[in-house]
């Protein structure tokens, strides 16, 4: 553990692993769409393919809500705000579209909202990760 810091787990919220299939499309004037990797019922984490060429960080356009979706489940519309976006640099590319990830939290959900993500989880989860607290503990 020389040189690794330890944080501190300031979720909220038990964060579970996706279950393959489960996508999140960030809308209405974007066009990230990628396969969610973790969520809770305060946020997700997902990775996408970053399709602006022109520049290497993504410009993000009016972007309001994310839609959720996997195997005969939906839920859209869910407010958010982008907690962290970066470049995945650790896996080879074979193109010249760069592989991202993006952190977000959900934020002023209705109780619609929270109930269908509610929903939402209990369907499309596999497990739930291991906390960093406990990782660092072993």
């Amino acid at each position: 553990m020389v040189g690794r810091k330890r944080t501190i787990e300031r979720r909220k919220h038990k964060r579970y692993k996706a279950v393959g299939g489960a996508y999140a499309a960030i809308s209405p004037n974007s066009n990230k769409i990628g396969q969610i990797i973790d969520i809770s019922m305060g946020g997700l984490c997902f990775k996408y393919i970053n399709t602006e060429n022109k520049s290497e960080e993504p410009v993000n356009r009016n972007e309001e809500s994310i839609f959720l979706s996997s195997m005969g489940y939906y839920v859209g519309d869910l407010p958010f705000q982008t907690v962290a976006d970066y470049e995945i640099t650790n896996m080879p590319s074979f193109s010249s579209m760069k592989l991202r990830k993006r952190h977000i939290k959900f934020t002023d959900l209705t109780f619609k909202q929270l109930f269908d993500l509610d929903y939402y989880l209990k369907n499309n989860v596999s497990e739930p990760l291991k906390s960093l607290l406990n990782q660092n503990k072993s």
